[in-house]
């Protein structure tokens, strides 16, 4: 037969194990959200991509690399892979931030 003791501190054990598993899955939940929110958010761009060239339109006929940018799908695919590059670090950071 247990003693109170012994009792009270199994109880107290699972108590925490439990809080843990708990987190663990609130971890894994908030980790798919972020991933598929930025997936979102970037599709969601790229299928507007074909629409930039003309929502950009440039009234300089210099050439310098920013009105090229403009004047072709370039700019797009570059805002795309900037858009990209920050949705992931910060996907990262908010990650290994609720790790903490």
């Amino acid at each position: 037969m247990k003693t109170d003791k012994e009792i009270s501190t199994e109880a107290l054990r699972r108590a925490s194990v439990n809080r843990k598993e708990k987190n663990a899955r609130k971890q894994g939940l908030y980790t798919v959200l972020s991933i598929a929110a930025s997936l979102v958010v970037i599709v969601g761009f790229a299928m507007l991509l074909p629409h930039f060239p003309d929502a950009i339109v440039s009234e300089t006929t210099d050439t310098t690399s920013a009105v090229m940018l403009a004047n072709s799908n370039t700019g797009g695919y570059v805002l795309i892979g900037l858009l990209g590059l920050i949705l992931g670090a910060a996907t990262t950071l908010f990650i290994t931030r609720r790790k903490k």
